[in-house]
C-alpha cells in the first residue's frame, strides 16, 4: 500500500506540472501583412471593359490596369501588350509596381480571341482576313482599317481617358514577342496612332519594307506604299533585343524558309529588320527616328524584358548599342542578305503561320 501511495503522489505531481500554458492573442497589424491584403491595392490593380469597336465590328475590350496612388488628369499612360497567350493580366502584373514608382497609369489591353481570333487578328492587327496566307498573296483580303485591332486600341484609349478624366493626348506602348509583332506592325500599318514612344522587344517575325511578300513578312497586300512609310519612320520606335535571345531552335520560332530568311534567331531578325528600314528611310530621304536597343544577358523572357522596357520608357536608361550599323556591318547590303532575299520569294507550303506565338 505504501508503494501505491508513493506512485499516486508522483503521478499527481507530474500531471499538475503539465498544465497548458495560454498566451494573449496577438493583435492584427496591417504592418505585419503584405500590402496585397490592403484594400487600396485591390483598387489600384483592377480592370474595366470599354466599347472599342464599330457598328460593323463590335468589340468589348478589357483593360487591365494599375494606377498610381495619386491619379491626376496629367498622369501619363503606358500600354503594355500581352503575348500570344492573350494573358494581359499577367503582363499588367509584370509592370504593376512601376505605376507608383513613376506615377504612371499602366494599362494592359486584352486583344481577345473572341474579337480578334488567331495571329491574323492580333499579331498582324486584323489588317487582313483570317484566310490569308503569309506566302500566297492571292489568299484572303484586306479588312477596313477601322476594323483593325490597331484602331480598336485607339478607341479604347479614348474610353480610358474618359473613365479616368485624363488629359493625355498620346501614350507609350511596349510589347514582347507577339506583343512586339503587334507594336511594330501598328507603327508601320497604322502610323496615325497616337503613340509617343513604342518599344518592341524580342519579336519572332517582322514585316519588312518588301513589296514582293504578303503580310506577315512583307507589304504586298497591305495597301501601304513606300511613301506611306514616312510617318511610320517619324515615330519613335525602339527595337529592343535581348542578347541571349539567340537560339535558332527555339520552340516558338517558325521553321519556314521565309521566316528563317529574316534571321536565324530573334536577335538576328531584329537587327536585320532595323537595318532594312534604316536603308529604306535613307532611300526615301525621310527622317528616321527608330532605335536599336540591346539588353545584355536576357533571352526570351517577357518578365525580364519588362524590367528593361520600364527602365527605358520610365527612367530614361539605356545600354550602349551592341550593333554598330556601318557600311561594313550592314548585312542588308552584302551578299548574304541578297541570298536570303531570294529565299523570301517563296518557300513552298505554309504551316500554321502563327504557331510561333512569340
Amino acid at each position: 500500500m505504501k508503494m501505491i501511495a508513493i506512485f499516486l503522489a508522483a503521478l499527481f505531481s507530474l500531471l499538475t506540472g503539465c498544465q497548458t500554458v495560454t498566451t494573449e492573442p496577438v493583435a492584427y497589424s496591417e504592418d505585419s501583412e503584405s500590402d496585397i491584403f490592403d484594400p487600396e491595392t485591390f483598387e489600384r490593380y483592377s480592370s474595366i471593359v470599354v466599347e472599342a469597336g464599330t457598328p460593323e465590328k463590335p468589340v468589348d475590350m478589357r483593360l487591365w490596369y494599375t494606377r498610381p496612388d495619386e491619379l491626376t488628369a496629367d498622369t501619363p499612360v503606358v500600354m503594355v501588350m500581352h503575348g500570344g497567350r492573350r494573358d494581359a493580366d499577367v503582363y499588367r502584373d509584370f509592370w504593376g509596381a512601376y505605376a507608383n514608382e513613376y506615377d504612371v497609369l499602366i494599362v494592359a489591353p486584352e486583344i481577345s480571341q473572341e474579337d480578334f481570333p488567331t495571329g491574323w487578328g492580333y499579331q498582324t492587327g486584323n489588317w487582313v482576313t483570317p484566310d490569308s496566307s503569309s506566302v500566297d498573296e492571292t489568299k484572303g483580303q484586306r479588312n477596313p482599317p477601322e476594323q483593325s485591332s490597331f484602331a480598336a486600341l485607339e478607341r479604347a484609349f479614348d474610353k480610358l481617358r474618359d473613365a479616368f478624366a485624363l488629359e493625355a493626348t498620346e501614350y507609350d506602348i511596349w510589347g514582347h514577342g507577339s506583343g512586339a509583332q503587334f507594336v511594330t506592325r501598328m507603327v508601320m500599318l497604322y502610323p496615325q496612332a497616337r503613340i509617343g514612344t513604342a518599344v518592341a522587344a524580342n519579336s519572332g517575325t517582322y514585316t519588312f519594307p518588301d513589296w514582293t511578300l504578303p503580310l506577315r513578312y512583307g507589304l504586298k497586300n497591305t495597301g501601304v506604299e513606300a511613301d506611306d512609310l514616312r510617318p511610320s519612320y517619324a515615330h519613335h520606335l525602339v527595337v529592343m533585343l535581348g542578347t541571349a535571345d539567340n537560339d535558332p531552335s527555339h520552340r516558338l520560332l517558325s521553321k519556314l524558309d521565309i521566316a528563317i530568311a529574316q534571321g536565324a534567331h530573334r536577335l538576328e531578325k531584329g537587327k536585320n529588320f532595323y537595318a532594312a528600314n534604316k536603308a529604306k528611310a535613307e532611300e526615301l530621304g525621310t527622317e528616321f527616328n527608330w532605335e536599336l536597343e540591346t539588353v545584355y544577358g536576357i533571352g526570351h523572357s517577357g518578365q525580364k524584358m519588362s524590367v528593361a522596357g520600364a527602365r527605358y520608357l520610365l527612367a530614361g536608361e539605356k545600354e550602349r548599342a551592341l550593333f554598330p550599323l556601318d557600311d561594313e556591318s550592314d548585312r542588308v547590303e552584302n551578299g548574304e542578305s541578297r541570298e536570303k532575299n531570294e529565299l523570301l520569294q517563296g518557300s513552298g507550303a505554309e504551316d500554321d503561320p502563327f504557331s510561333d506565338m512569340d
